[in-house]
């Protein structure tokens, strides 16, 4: 039997640890050189949630991954008696995917560098306390919303005068 790719479906957000209990398993029973590869897509995107500590990550193609390698009944098998993974795609009738098909998608999803995404929830006129910067502790009043630049322009009281300036969403706290 020839060599392709596949893919496994995997509980959600497990695909890193379902690769590595696949992995382990061929090592031990000897299968190793069997499967070349197996790919798990990148995280593609990341968002803030209020603060820098709090993120989530999201996955393209979420609760499967790709393998490339031999698949007979015996690797068949073992891979689906792996706590975590559900199904081989196509059940009985394991459906292969083309080569170019997986190299178009691994490129399509390389990442490169991350930038955090933030989700805000600042509206014009919203009363807001500074938590972090030279402004700590102002409160102030959001005057703009640039959610691609990831900053509000506010409104502080400095010395009774109302002054614009820019923070990062990250350092508000609405009110």
């Amino acid at each position: 039997m020839a060599k392709n790719w596949y893919s496994i479906q995997v509980w959600a957000g497990k695909e890193e640890e379902a690769k590595e209990k696949i992995l382990r398993l061929l090592e031990e029973r000897g299968f190793s050189d069997r499967v070349d590869e197996i790919f798990v897509p990148p995280p593609k995107e990341i968002e803030l949630v209020f603060s820098p500590e709090k993120h989530e990550r999201r996955r393209f193609y979420s609760g499967y991954i790709l393998v490339y390698g031999k698949l007979d009944e015996e690797i068949k098998g073992l891979i689906k008696g792996i706590e975590g993974i559900l199904d081989i795609t196509g059940g009985d009738k394991v459906y292969f995917y083309r080569t170019e098909e997986v190299e178009k998608l691994k490129s399509n999803l390389v990442v490169e560098e991350i930038k955090p995404k933030p989700r805000y929830q600042f509206m014009v006129g919203d009363k807001v306390k500074i938590s972090e910067g030279p402004f700590a502790n102002f409160i102030g009043t959001v005057e703009e919303v640039k959610p691609d630049k990831g900053k509000v322009k506010v409104l502080v009281s400095i010395f009774g005068r109302e002054t614009p300036v820019d923070i990062d969403f990250t350092n508000l706290q609405k009110i």
